[in-house]
């Protein structure tokens, strides 16, 4: 009998932990097993909320740090999105484009036979050396939204100028969410 590619992923992330040398533990394969099966972009609340409907005593702290260790390992990737205060995680490690509509949030991953050449140029021209994973993140108005957008999503040429990009960042005040006391110390001279 031949084993689910969701079964194989899981399979290979716990296998990567344990040459880590991280204990494999249900928790594990739970956390594992909620990122392979979430199938999108989850975030470590979302992981969390999976998780907790088999092990409902587990720690957010070990959601965070089975997660923490597989971005570590390069076998996860870290997706900040911009105006969205939650960090998401991407299991495609292909060079893609993930697709963020800044009305719904909604992130799309989009694979294309010219992203391995756009990047290869990039790095060419600017003479950077691209980090792993490649993936490129790009904001446009997903095609349900549009149905809502009363005319209001025309190519503006510019994510500044997107009127759905600015409804999201009303919602959302970066300085607020920020941690460290480097931080806290830029914005209050900011206030000041």
């Amino acid at each position: 009998m031949m084993e689910q590619p969701d079964q194989t992923k899981i399979t290979y992330l716990l296998n990567q932990l344990e040459a880590a040398g991280k204990r494999s533990t249900p928790q594990r394969y739970a956390v594992c097993q909620a990122l392979v099966e979430h199938g999108e972009h989850p975030t470590v609340a979302e992981v969390f909320e999976r998780v907790r409907g088999t092990f409902p005593m587990i720690s957010q702290a070990t959601v965070y740090n089975t997660i923490d260790t597989l971005t570590e390992l390069g076998l996860i990737h870290k997706l900040e999105i911009a105006n969205d205060e939650h960090t998401h995680y991407d299991l495609d490690l292909t060079p893609h484009i993930n697709m963020v509509c800044p009305r719904c949030g909604r992130i799309t991953d989009v694979h294309n036979e010219t992203v391995d050449t756009l990047l290869g140029e990039v790095q060419q021209s600017s003479g950077h050396r691209l980090c792993r994973p490649f993936a490129l993140v790009l904001y446009g108005v997903c095609p349900e939204c549009q149905v809502h957008c009363d005319g209001l999503c025309v190519d503006s040429g510019s994510i500044a100028d997107c009127p759905h990009m600015h409804a999201r960042m009303s919602h959302h005040h970066p300085v607020e969410h920020t941690h460290g006391p480097r931080r806290r110390r830029r914005r209050r001279q900011h206030e000041e």
